[in-house]
């Protein structure tokens, strides 16, 4: 009796949860690279005040060669850090960029969504109400037929 619910933009409907399932790997994908580089930039710096707390307890007890190399390599640690503070804004900005790409696939799967949510109300409207015309058709039928009769509906 009733007929079967088909959404004409259920294709686009399926593209578009392909799309937010690969915004969403997309946006996973960035955190763990913002994440690596987060993790390398604390290392830099733990090693980085080490290497400060080497010399600035010991400074005395060192030779000039050793404070020669403690020093060059807190140079080259504070560079270090310098790129990867670069590198870990870069990554920031990835992650966002992704997951505002993310809420936008979000946003346009909702539409859909939404639209097949109404169409399908409208179905089941337009379901109950052609069923209580057959309804109604019939009954009015058997009260025509009990007053041909004769007989008191």
């Amino acid at each position: 009796m009733s007929r079967r619910f088909r959404f004409n933009l259920q294709p686009a409907l399926d593209l578009r949860r392909r799309i937010e399932e690969e915004r969403q790997m997309e946006v996973a994908r960035a955190l763990r690279i913002l994440n690596d580089a987060r993790s390398e930039l604390w290392r830099l710096q733990a090693e980085f005040r080490r290497y400060s707390d080497v010399l600035r307890n010991d400074h005395r007890s060192l030779q000039a060669d050793e404070l020669r190399m403690h020093y060059a390599h807190l140079e080259y640690v504070d560079r270090a850090i310098t790129r990867q503070e670069s590198t870990v804004q870069r990554c920031r900005v990835d992650h966002e960029r992704a997951r505002l790409r993310l809420v936008d696939a979000a946003k346009d799967k909702k539409v859909l969504e939404k639209l097949k949510e109404r169409r399908f109300a409208a179905h089941v409207l337009n379901d109950f109400a052609i069923e209580q015309k057959e309804l109604d058709d019939t009954n009015a039928r058997r009260w025509s037929r009990s007053l041909a009769a004769g007989g008191m509906p």
